[in-house]
């Protein structure tokens, strides 16, 4: 398998070289719009920006504190879950619903809710069969671009505070939010919808199609898909229907944005949502667009590009070594997928590794890269099952989501938890030498540390508590697919995927029942607003500090050293965190296929 495995983490490096060759001048633009300097393509959309700020009687000048942009954020996520939990309970009583389908359950709506309106995008139904067309462009695809709007202005005002000379003051949040949407997300989204159009990415208000089989399928009993000649067949099936809609400007937005939600329940690893090849490229490459534009934005925002390229560095790092360990655990399989060798598992010319789970167009190769970038990305989307990765191969997602964020992660608060762990490696890596800790010429004191330290903890605390949660539900109430060590990991996935903001999913827990919803609703929120407000308060701390030149001993954060200590204390943090959760689940079950 070395040759499948080598051409594979080739491709991966391609991809990679790709993301930041187009990171490197989007940049650029993003740190001139966020800072309302002339732009090129802000002489066009200039005007439609000045319109929404009268119109919206938004000062861009009216610079905010931090607890001021912090109740802004708060407000602004509040209402937008509200928003959309009465726009899904209402669906069936309005307009644009071609298939009739009635409103969503309370719980089920306060669970997509919440998971929308904080850039998790964790579905518990598939959209095709549950929500109108109304709910899916006003609802889900409109919070696809506020979500993570909210997380790069958060990002922003962040990187402010490291750079402005002790005024206190962050931008304004209105103002930022108006600027990502117009300037960076709509014209993005634009252009990637219009090329996945021309792949034969949907993009309708008709109705479904019902449409004949080329060859007749039947199910059993139980539902299931069987052929047509199965003696087991009770119904015979020669029609299909074809769920229609307005997908490609939904794909396209939910792939910048590190949103993730699916139009359809097979996400992207359906024909609809990812026809061709071409398709599949744009959508991968466009998961780690932002988050790695926003790295190099830093660089640039505190007048060191050094700084962002540290940064990014370790960011690859940490995705090269989990791309390789992903692509090499699914390419080998398991001794019970391959019988011990017994089974033919594929070569170049074919599919080839574990193909449990996965498009044959889109093979084992393009599967585990995919699924590597979509949760290091905090984005969920998926192009195949999750649920028929190899125990390996799950845990590198799950280390991914585990490790808060710090991998790419979602727009925004990506790069906020990568500033948190660099200001916590500052400070430890200066108490080691004796030196009073300092970052990009801000003192590092108690109340910055505290900031730091609760926004990195954080996430995998509201993680085990949603876990044990569900762990410790009476029997019945959280329906996994499976017992044991399998059973365990769906549970802690689903956690994982909720507190880290990310929203892929195994198949095997049914979601959709009350306690799972509301755990995970709350696990989304917390996840999101812990991490967010620690990051403003760290950025209204440092904001009030005057900068100090740096002394002949400060540690140069821009250096491999620096990159290299980074990588350690986010190993050991998360590792501290998650190791036994993961070795009760994914290392088990690991262990138990090699037995």
């Amino acid at each position: 398998m070395s040759g499948e495995v080598s051409a594979a983490l080739f491709t991966a490096a391609a991809y990679g070289a790709l993301l930041v060759a187009c990171a490197v001048p989007l940049s650029g633009y993003l740190v001139n719009v966020m800072e309302g300097r002339q732009a090129r393509a802000r002489r066009i959309i200039g005007p439609v920006e000045r319109g929404a700020f009268r119109l919206l009687r938004v000062n861009p000048d009216d610079s905010m504190g931090w607890r001021r942009y912090l109740v802004c954020v708060v407000a602004f996520t509040g209402v937008s879950i509200a928003g959309l939990f009465l726009l899904l309970v209402a669906q069936g009583a309005l307009p644009a619903n071609p298939e009739g389908f009635g409103g969503l359950p309370a719980d089920t709506a306060l669970n997509m809710a919440v998971s929308f309106a904080t850039n998790t995008d964790w579905q518990a139904v598939a959209g095709e069969s549950h929500l109108s067309y109304l709910s899916q462009a006003a609802g889900l695809a409109v919070q696809n671009f506020l979500s993570p709007a909210v997380g790069i202005a958060v990002a922003f005002a962040l990187m402010r505070g490291l750079w402005s000379a002790g005024d206190g003051r962050l931008g304004n949040f209105f103002a930022d939010v108006i600027r990502v949407i117009l300037c960076v997300l709509l014209p993005l989204s634009l252009v990637l919808s219009i090329a996945l159009a021309s792949q034969g990415v949907p993009q309708t208000f008709q109705g479904y199609e019902t449409v004949q089989l080329l060859e007749p399928v039947a199910v059993d009993e139980a539902g299931n898909v069987v052929a047509a000649d199965d003696p087991a067949a009770v119904e015979e099936v020669t029609e299909a229907v074809v769920p229609l809609g307005p997908q490609a400007s939904q794909v396209a937005i939910k792939q910048l944005g590190t949103n993730g939600g699916g139009f359809n329940g097979a996400n992207s690893a359906s024909a609809l949502e990812n026809p061709t090849p071409l398709a599949n490229l744009l959508e991968c490459l466009a998961i780690l667009l932002l988050p790695f534009t926003l790295i190099l934005s830093f660089g640039r925002m505190v007048a060191d590009r050094r700084q962002g390229r540290a940064l990014l560095a370790c960011v690859l790092i940490l995705l090269a070594i989990g791309t390789a360990v992903l692509v090499g655990a699914e390419f080998r399989a398991t001794p019970q997928l391959s019988q011990d060798g017994a089974v033919y598992t594929g070569s170049l010319s074919q599919a080839a590794g574990n193909m449990e789970g996965k498009e044959c167009r889109i093979g084992t190769a393009g599967s585990a890269i995919w699924t590597a970038f979509t949760t290091a990305a905090a984005n969920g989307s998926t192009n195949a099952s999750l649920e028929g990765l190899t125990p390996l191969g799950t845990l590198v997602p799950l280390v991914f989501m585990g490790l808060g964020e710090v991998v790419g992660g979602g727009a925004g608060t990506g790069l906020a938890a990568l500033v948190g762990f660099a200001v916590l490696t500052v400070f430890i890596a200066s108490l080691m030498v004796g030196r009073t800790p300092e970052y990009l010429g801000k003192k590092i004191g108690p109340t910055e540390m505290r900031a730091a330290v609760v926004m990195v903890t954080a996430p995998a605390l509201v993680i085990l508590l949603a876990a044990a949660g569900l762990c410790l539900a009476p029997a019945g109430a959280v329906p996994a697919g499976e017992g044991g060590p399998a059973g365990f990991t769906e549970v802690l996935y689903a956690a994982v995927s909720a507190g880290a903001n990310n929203g892929s999913a195994l198949a095997g827990l049914d979601a959709d029942v009350p306690l799972v919803n509301i755990v995970l609703a709350a696990a989304m929120a917390a996840g999101r607003l812990i991490p967010v407000a620690c990051a403003l308060a760290l950025a209204g701390s440092l904001a009030r500090r005057e900068p100090v030149a740096a002394g002949p001993g400060s540690l140069s954060t821009a250096s491999p050293l620096f990159v290299f200590l980074l990588l350690m204390i986010i190993v050991l943090v998360g590792a501290l965190t998650l190791l036994p959760a993961l070795a009760l689940g994914p290392v088990a079950e690991q262990l138990g296929a090699l037995a």
